[in-house]
């Protein structure tokens, strides 16, 4: 009997350990703010380098920030939005069909 990518997919979340799912929660979040300083940055038609000028950090360290791979400290987020005329927020979840209040 074939099954659907997401029944599958939906199979194996089921069985993650707990730890397995925070794992994932904290990849997600890093996700999320990878594309959001790689979408600033290249509306101001910035590169990774000019980015890192600017902030008074590595072109290396932008890289892992926008791949993803390490989750940047405050005070880091902080100086990239600073850079790319941002700021930092703090912004309330809503669930999938909630109203959201202005």
């Amino acid at each position: 009997m074939s099954h659907s990518y997401d029944e599958v997919v939906a199979s194996r979340r089921a069985q993650l350990s707990p730890d397995a799912v925070a794992q994932g929660e904290v990849f997600a979040d890093a996700y999320k703010i990878a594309l959001q300083v790689l979408d600033l940055r290249e509306e101001h038609g910035l590169t990774q380098a000019q980015l890192a000028r600017r902030c008074g950090m590595s072109q290396a360290d932008i890289s892992r920030i926008e791949s993803g791979s390490t989750s940047p400290t405050t005070r880091t987020l902080q100086r990239i939005a600073g850079a790319l005329e941002a700021e930092v927020r703090l912004v309330a979840n809503t669930a999938p069909g909630d109203a959201q209040t202005p």
